[in-house]
């Protein structure tokens, strides 16, 4: 105890823990050139003197998309509290051996540089975690690589590697390993591409075939279900609330001729929902839809290995990783999805519910050049490559129905055509005598043309739902109408059917969601609605396949 010295030291304040953020931001086509390097010239060449000539307390530094060659032997020393680094789209071909010194490294992303091996100090970081080492020149790995004992999640995929080390069993957290898109042979490539746990699996195998002893993984501790308990539905008798609300508009408006006066305004009884729940689900649909499309982008285009090892249970905006799948939006932006789910939504507040699919045919064609204006958008992204080809035709906001319908056929020598005539062309019947349908068949049969299909409409006629969602056939029929001005493919028409009608029986309030049966019973109701715009057989069983699935294993 004599030898014990107390020092009075000052807590790290809240500016000393931030983050210190060097990155860059791209655009798309920055990041393009940027992944064949050819680098912006504000891009850092080398990690700045003003960090490696004193002591910093950061605790996260993130210095990616730049064109840093090389990691200063220094920098553990100067950073010695790091516990997140990102350098990834960089240029760095090697790390110091100084590395191992980062003791409190938790996670590390060196992703999309030209590493060609890893120190033997690296497995030093004991509190590692998660590490990135995708899109490297990595050919060999440390055999003690196990010894990095807290190790969770690594990602090897695009590299160079032939075999991993039998050590990585010794990591009783390891869950997820990505090894795509090398040239192993042990474990076999064809093993790892089926996932982490065919490869964990047949590491430990190889183990205990060597004598050697695979550490346990841990198992998960049991999460109790938290369920909600009793509620009280009641409307609070205040002159701001909504059923006080549509009652004044009621009594109003009732007779007025002028329909824009009463814009959106269901009859009485046309839903059994309190009007304060009937609104607060309106809302919650738009918000939903709003908050969905945002954060799904983060696990737009990723396998299930890949969403585990960059996300975890608690998922936000400031997590989502930039690639080139993102790169478009920023954290927290929504996609092209939501964006037309807009725009269904403002044609039918400046038509007082009416649905018109001209309208419609022009704000896309609107928004596909300018964005969307009020948010002042720098790049319109087309999500759907049904939409973008049905958007560029010239007769679009014509008749998009129509060209939505050519479209679903592509040919690939328009020259097969008599005449020079285009697919647009056939379609309207110019210099035609045969029927539409007979000329598209012919057209299929003697030039060889595939379908093409995506399901793009389907999140925008979700709104469709709310305006006379009392009215199911007036539902449907919305839903047709939008849908069909870009997507012609019966599959998109029912599926956008079935949606919109799901939306409308909520509404309805007549069952109460909170039931599994009840739920089961609209989803059955929705889906049947939609069957019926289906007549081949295949798309029927497909569609029956797909609307009666219970999880996202199917």
């Amino acid at each position: 105890m004599g030898n014990v010295q107390v020092q009075d030291m000052a807590p790290l304040r809240d500016d000393e823990r931030q983050e210190l953020d060097i990155s860059q931001t791209l655009s798309y086509k920055q990041y393009c050139k940027h992944i064949q390097g050819d680098a912006a010239e504000a891009c850092l060449k080398e990690l700045p003197w003003s960090i490696r000539d004193s002591i910093s307390l950061y605790e996260s530094m993130n210095a990616s998309f730049n064109a840093i060659l090389q990691i200063p032997d220094e920098l553990p020393l100067r950073l010695p509290h790091l516990s997140f680094l990102d350098v990834s789209y960089n240029q760095i071909t090697s790390l110091p051996e100084s590395f191992g010194l980062l003791l409190h490294l938790k996670i590390f992303n060196i992703k999309h540089n030209k590493l060609q091996t890893l120190p033997d100090s690296f497995v030093n970081l004991i509190k590692l975690e998660k590490v990135d080492l995708s899109h490297n020149h990595l050919q060999t790995l440390p055999n003690n690589l196990g010894d990095l004992e807290s190790l969770a999640k690594i990602n090897f995929s695009e590299n160079k590697l032939s075999t991993l080390p039998l050590s990585l069993c010794s990591c009783k957290n390891l869950s997820v390993i990505i090894t795509r898109n090398n040239e192993l042979q042990d474990p076999p490539q064809s093993v790892c591409d089926d996932g982490s746990d065919a490869t964990i699996n047949y590491m430990k195998k190889r183990c205990i075939a060597k004598g050697l002893k695979p550490a346990k993984r841990k198992s998960v501790l049991n999460v109790f279900p938290r369920l909600r308990g009793n509620q009280l539905s009641s409307s609070v008798p205040n002159p701001h609330s909504a059923h006080i609300q549509y009652i004044q508009t009621q009594t109003n408006t009732t007779n007025t001729p002028n329909r824009i006066k009463t814009p959106l305004l269901p009859p009485l009884g046309s839903s059994d929902l309190d009007a304060d729940v009937l609104k607060d689900r309106i809302i919650g649909l738009v918000y939903g839809a709003a908050i969905g499309d945002a954060i799904g982008l983060a696990t737009r285009g990723m396998d299930k290995d890949e969403c585990k090892f960059h996300y975890s249970d608690q998922l936000t905006y400031s997590d989502i990783v930039q690639d080139g799948e993102r790169i478009h939006w920023k954290k927290g932006d929504w996609t092209s999805n939501f964006d037309q789910f807009v725009l269904v939504l403002d044609c039918i507040l400046s038509w007082a519910g009416v649905v018109d699919e001209l309208d419609f045919a022009k704000r896309l064609h609107h928004w596909s050049v300018y964005g969307v204006v009020d948010l002042s958008d720098q790049e319109v992204v087309v999500l759907s490559h049904t939409t973008k080809m049905v958007i560029q035709n010239v007769g679009f906001m014509r008749d998009p129905h129509c060209v939505a319908r050519s479209c679903l056929y592509t040919l690939p020598d328009e020259s097969k055509l008599p005449n020079g005539h285009t697919v647009y062309d056939l379609v309207h019947n110019d210099g035609y005598g045969d029927s539409i349908d007979h000329q598209i068949q012919q057209t299929e049969t003697d030039c060889d043309t595939g379908r093409i299909c995506d399901n793009g409409a389907n999140i925008r006629t979700a709104v469709l739902g709310i305006p006379s969602f009392h009215n199911i056939e007036e539902v449907e029929s919305n839903a047709l109408r939008i849908c069909k001005a870009t997507h012609a493919d019966p599959r998109c028409l029912a599926s956008s059917v079935a949606l919109s009608v799901l939306v409308a029986l909520i509404l309805q309030g007549k069952e109460d969601t909170c039931s599994l049966k009840s739920v089961e019973k609209l989803i059955h109701k929705a889906t049947e609605c939609g069957r019926k715009f289906l007549s081949e057989i295949d798309h029927m069983k497909e569609y029956d396949y797909f609307s009666s699935q219970h999880n996202l294993e199917g």
